[in-house]
């Protein structure tokens, strides 16, 4: 199970040298990603510039893509595309480290634990979900901005620069130097905002593959041991010795979370703040644009419902670890008297008192009472801009 989930998860990490990390790539990636971290520190400290002039009142906005809301929001677009970069770069760069980890759990077990001989096919099939919903969202955003009557392929491309990025960039100002290092960076920035995403989701789906089988072999040997009626008085030293040996298993799993934690500790925490601030974005949006063309409507409906799910699908793959470190706490606490032994009373406790989970650098932890509580602040922020909206 562990080398299968390497073996995808290299090759996962192979792909992302184009994106502007270069962990698994040579020296062109590593200038490649030079080139891509310089270009974006321009186009972010120009963002920024822009920003402030409009809040200095220096400058005025003349159409929505040059609003105070346009300017704010393309500087966090962009300023969370150079944070992830970094970040990602920091993660990726860490995972063999994490991975030999990750296999020394499983060899120093001495358990004879099932295989997932699925997780291979689970991460493939959502890698390739997430990339399909992506490109799709992104195909309707060009669209939305293009529209169907722009002419020649420079005219699409000066009224999606003008549009997408008026923030920045204003029709007096366009060039085509300009336009295309943007258009190469919108992409980059959208694809390193997924690849963040996809990270969390990975790594929590790896983690939960693990404590499943965990709690399966726990589910099994008690099963076994109660077929067997063993007598309290004549258990063996190999018996317990088992039970030490799950109790220590468990015991690892929580340390490779915690040091997975770790490394990937700020990636969640910026990807959560990003979801959310771009969800309450879109909601604000969406009560604006109902006089719009049916191709705006649909993309900011497509938008928000992949934005919304993508952010629901991290939260509750990281809640997934809490849920299935604790799932084996029935099953032990219904052992029966006859098998009970000091090292089941151990790992009851442990179990118990050991809370295991992925956070935002210990700021929050993702589980799913944290989903319910950030629904409920989204749904008082629409409720908000509904009554005030005029």
């Amino acid at each position: 199970m562990v080398i299968a989930n390497e073996q995808t998860q290299n090759t996962i990490f192979t792909y992302t040298k184009w994106t502007g990390i270069p962990v698994y790539g040579g020296k062109i990636a590593t200038i490649w990603a030079l080139i891509l971290f310089i270009l974006l520190c321009c186009l972010e400290a120009a963002a920024i510039w822009k920003l402030i002039r409009i809040l200095s009142g220096v400058a005025v906005y003349s159409s929505a893509s040059r609003s105070l809301v346009a300017r704010l929001s393309g500087t966090i677009f962009y300023a969370n595309s150079l944070i992830s970069l970094v970040l990602t770069w920091r993660f990726i760069a860490a995972w063999d480290d994490l991975s030999q980890h990750w296999l020394k759990n499983e060899l120093l077990s001495g358990l004879n634990t099932a295989k997932d001989k699925y997780i291979k096919r689970k991460i493939i099939f959502v890698t390739t979900f997430v990339s399909v919903c992506a490109i799709v969202e992104h195909i309707f955003s060009m669209m939305a901005a293009i529209g169907f009557h722009c002419g020649s392929l420079e005219g699409c491309l000066r009224t999606y620069i003008l549009i997408s990025h008026g923030f920045v960039l204003q029709s007096y100002e366009y060039n085509l130097w300009f336009a295309i290092p943007i258009f190469i960076l919108s992409k980059l920035a959208t694809i390193l905002w997924n690849l963040q995403d996809l990270a969390i989701i990975l790594m929590s789906m790896g983690i939960v593959s693990r404590y499943s089988m965990l709690n399966l072999y726990t589910k099994k040997l008690i099963q076994c041991e109660y077929q067997k009626k063993l007598n309290y008085n004549k258990l063996s030293y190999q018996h317990i010795d088992q039970w030490r040996k799950l109790r220590r298993s468990y015991a690892r799993q929580a340390k490779l979370v915690r040091l997975l934690e770790k490394h990937l500790g700020p990636l969640v925490l910026l990807s959560n703040l990003n979801n959310l601030y771009f969800i309450c974005l879109q909601l604000y949006l969406g009560i604006r644009i109902m006089s719009r063309s049916w191709i705006s409507r649909t993309y900011y409906l497509l938008s928000l419902t992949w934005l919304s799910s993508r952010a629901c699908g991290v939260v509750l793959a990281a809640a997934a670890i809490i849920l299935y470190s604790k799932k084996a706490l029935p099953d032990l606490r219904s052992c029966s008297s006859a098998t009970y032994n000091i090292e089941v009373k151990r790992l009851i406790t442990q179990l118990t008192y050991d809370n295991v989970g992925l956070s935002g650098m210990k700021l929050f932890f993702l589980s799913r009472q944290s989903l319910l509580e950030v629904v409920a602040t989204v749904i008082k922020y629409e409720l908000i801009l509904l009554q005030y909206d005029k």
